[in-house]
C-alpha cells in the first residue's frame, strides 16, 4: 500500500509538472507570435498565411504537436480535441489526423509500459480506484476476442473515457501490441473529423464544421446509451450470480 501511495502521489505531482511546462510553452508562443497569428486568421486567406506560417518552423513543428498529442495520452484529463482541431488547422485533415494518430501510438505504449512496471498506483493517480474495480467486475473483458471487440467499440464511439481504457487495458488478456494497433484504428475515424473540422474552421466554412461536430455528438450519445446498457447487464448478471 505504501509504494502504491508513493507512485500515485510521485506521477500526480509529475502530470501538475507537465501541464505547467505546456501552458508555460504556449503562453510564450502565442505571446511571441500574437501580432503574426491575429494577422493571419483576420486576413481574406487564413489557411493560406497558416500554411507559410507552420512551413517555418521545418520538422520541429511536428515533432512539438506530436509530443503534445503523447503526453495527452499519458496525462488522463488532458483533453485531446483542441490538439487535434489545431493539428488540422496546421496540417490539414490528413497530415494533422495522422500526426496525432502517432502521437497516440506512442503515448498508448509508454501508458501501457507504465502501468505494467508502476502498477495500479499509475491507475490511481488518475482515475477512481472504484471505476477500476467495477471495470474488473465485467465478464466481457475476461476474454481476448471479447475484449478486443469491445475494446474497438469503445474506442471507435465518441464520447466513451478513452483515457480510462487505455490505462486499464494492461488488466485484460489483450496483448500490448494488439491493444495499441486496436485502439488506434478506433480512435482514427474520430480524430479524422475532428482534423477536418479543425480545417473547415479555418476556411470559414461553419456548416460544414457543425455537421461534422453534430456527428460526432450524435455519436457520443448513441455510444454512451449502449455503454450504460452495459454496464446495467452486467450489474443485472452480478446480481442474479450472488
Amino acid at each position: 500500500m505504501e509504494h502504491k501511495a508513493a507512485v500515485k502521489r510521485t506521477v500526480t505531482w509529475i502530470a501538475w509538472g507537465i501541464i505547467a511546462l505546456m501552458a508555460i510553452f504556449i503562453a510564450g508562443f502565442l505571446f511571441t507570435h500574437w501580432d503574426t497569428l491575429f494577422a493571419i486568421f483576420t486576413s481574406k486567406d487564413p489557411a493560406a498565411g497558416l500554411e507559410k506560417f507552420v512551413a517555418g518552423f521545418g520538422v520541429w513543428g511536428t515533432l512539438v504537436l506530436m509530443l503534445f498529442q503523447t503526453l495527452q495520452i499519458a496525462v488522463a484529463f488532458l483533453p485531446g480535441e483542441p490538439i487535434e482541431l489545431v493539428s488540422g488547422m496546421m496540417y490539414g485533415g490528413f497530415g494533422g489526423a495522422l500526426l496525432c494518430l502517432i502521437g497516440v501510438l506512442i503515448g498508448t505504449y509508454a501508458v501501457f509500459f507504465a502501468v505494467q512496471k508502476l502498477g495500479s498506483g499509475l491507475i490511481a493517480a488518475f482515475h477512481d480506484e472504484s471505476k477500476v474495480r467495477r471495470f474488473n467486475r465485467l465478464g466481457v473483458f475476461r476474454y481476448q476476442k471479447n475484449a478486443e471487440l469491445m475494446t474497438f467499440i469503445l474506442f471507435l464511439i465518441p464520447g466513451l473515457p478513452k483515457d480510462f481504457f487505455t490505462f486499464i487495458a494492461p488488466l485484460t488478456p489483450i496483448s500490448i501490441h494488439r491493444f495499441v494497433l486496436i485502439s488506434t484504428l478506433g480512435r482514427a475515424p474520430g480524430m479524422f473529423i475532428t482534423t477536418y473540422a479543425g480545417v473547415s474552421l479555418l476556411n470559414g466554412n461553419l456548416i460544414l464544421a457543425g455537421c461534422l461536430y453534430g456527428a460526432l455528438g450524435f455519436g457520443a450519445l448513441v455510444g454512451l446509451f449502449f455503454y450504460r446498457r452495459l454496464l446495467k447487464k452486467e450489474r443485472a448478471g452480478e446480481d442474479n450470480g450472488s
